[in-house]
């Protein structure tokens, strides 16, 4: 079986330390060993893992499916690629550098330590836990129609994918205004499985908290929600926000054409596994582009599309979607449903869409609270990427507006906060702020501004442009990174509400 983890640095590196360090506890009886290989041009790292095949049954693969969708990734029998496939595999790891192949389970916990250390992991890092950690945002992306029921101390979490009943676990749940995750040992207590559960009642696992801290059952206490009012359907499928650019065609038939297409196998070039023309994509050479069409929420069932060109109730459609962290989803669909701001459709996916969305949405329901740090001073950059990453955050960084704007483009506005410096070269701050909120209408993201200039006006400008808040660089990046969790979470309660 094999895991490709894409554009690995930074946070997702972490993610795949995390899930490489977890796998001899995962898999104690059935895991013989493992190969890691870098490919340094892509950034891509390559987990081959070797499983005794006798030993490695259906509970097995759905614990393995889960856990790589946790972690971001999907994994790929190689055994089941044709020849031509596994061979130009296994010729492009061997091109990879560095390696450390055939890395026993006993031995994976030391040598993924100082491999990861040589791939750029900074080497004064806390080293994950070596169990496997479902590690979740509260109201963050994925929250949507996750449950408590305190009578049983037991969380319920939807999703298609789930982890074999019985299996034990770390649970870490990261409330908003409490610095550190709280955590609790957990039992996969019991799995609903699609079309198995009562009408209305969303597929997933129960996870029963042991011995639970009192703090952590305090915090889930004041989340428990009432009981649905009379007459109430329970959503099957839960929405999860993403921001995703899509292209919408019409729909051809599938003796035309192709129904939902997966990528016919690991890739270690960073390449779409679709042809280009199939892929929506935002390039924002113009200001016109930022208005471009994309997807608001996306379900195992459907999706809402804003556009303003909606179709009417009724109309078939080919939707290619590029979905946060690259996956890439082509999936006929039906409006169900038109409003002023575009159109609600449901997918009518095979079998092989179903569950490459399901992996999809995997990844989506698990995502950290994500930042965008912009600014031209290396230090200060590196320092507030540090203090936000503290925090919970994954962060990525770019060094003035008109680079921000790019790497919008490049994470799909997958964020859900900005941090931008002022004064900059290239484009500054007031100008980014205005693009995006003005001409992008983006007016979810939470903005915050940091200058060390106070210019006299500088700050109404600033927020009549769109900024959340205006900051003084000198209360430092502990302070900042505070301010804008805070600024994050009120301006997330005021959506909510």
């Amino acid at each position: 079986m094999a895991a490709v983890f894409e554009r690995a640095s930074g946070a997702r590196l972490e993610a795949a330390e995390q899930f490489v360090r977890s796998l001899p506890k995962l898999f104690t009886y059935s895991l013989v060993g493992c190969d890691l290989a870098w490919r340094q041009g892509a950034a891509i790292l390559v987990v081959i893992m070797r499983f005794g095949e006798r030993r490695f049954g259906a509970g097995a693969r759905r614990r393995l499916d889960f856990w790589c969708g946790r972690a971001g990734v999907r994994s790929t029998d190689l055994g089941k690629l044709v020849a031509a496939q596994r061979t130009a595999f296994f010729d492009r790891v061997e091109t990879c550098e560095p390696r450390r192949m055939g890395v026993a389970p006993g031995e994976l916990a030391a040598v993924s330590a100082s491999y990861f250390s040589e791939l750029g992991a900074p080497e004064d890092r806390r080293l994950p836990d070596p169990g496997p950690v479902l590690a979740m945002d509260v109201g963050g992306p994925g929250w949507e129609g996750v449950e408590y029921v305190s009578e049983e101390c037991t969380l319920l979490v939807p999703g298609l994918l789930s982890p074999p009943a019985g299996d034990v676990l770390t649970l870490a749940l990261r409330f908003p205004g409490i610095d550190r995750p709280l955590q609790s040992e957990a039992t996969v207590a019991g799995v609903r499985v699609a079309g198995g559960g009562a009408s209305g009642a969303p597929t997933g696992f129960a996870l029963a908290l042991t011995n639970p801290s009192p703090e952590l059952l305090a915090a889930l206490a004041a989340l428990e929600a009432p009981a649905d009012p009379p007459g109430r359907k329970r959503r099957a499928h839960p929405r999860y926000p993403v921001k995703a650019p899509v292209l919408v065609t019409p729909y051809v038939p599938p003796e035309q054409g192709v129904q939902a297409r997966a990528a016919p196998g690991p890739s270690l070039d960073g390449e779409p596994p679709f042809a280009a023309s199939s892929t929506a994509r935002i390039e924002y050479a113009t200001e016109q582009e930022l208005a471009a069409d994309y997807v608001a929420n996306l379900s195992q069932g459907g999706a809402f599309v804003r556009t303003s060109r909606p179709s009417p109730v009724g109309t078939r459609l080919a939707l290619s979607m590029r979905l946060p962290g690259g996956d890439e989803l082509s999936a006929p669909a039906v409006v169900a449903m038109v409003n002023d701001k575009g159109v609600g459709v449901r997918f009518e996916l095979d079998e092989a869409g179903q569950q490459q969305l399901a992996a999809a949405i995997a990844r989506i329901s698990v995502r950290p609270r994500r930042a965008l740090v912009v600014d031209d001073d290396a230090l200060a950059r590196r320092m507030l990427q540090d203090a936000l990453q503290q925090r919970g955050f994954e962060v990525i960084t770019a060094d003035d507006g008109a680079s921000g704007l790019s790497v919008l483009a490049d994470e799909l506005l997958a964020l859900d906060l900005l941090v931008t410096d002022v004064v900059m070269p290239n484009m500054d701050g007031e100008t980014f702020v205005r693009t995006i909120r003005t001409a992008g209408g983006e007016l979810d993201l939470a903005i915050i501004a940091v200058t060390g200039e106070r210019e006299r006006g500088a700050e109404k400008r600033l927020e009549r442009e769109g900024a959340d808040a205006v900051l003084d660089k000198g209360l430092g990046a502990e302070l900042i990174a505070q301010a804008a969790d805070a600024v994050l979470e009120r301006k997330r309660m005021a959506r909510g509400g």
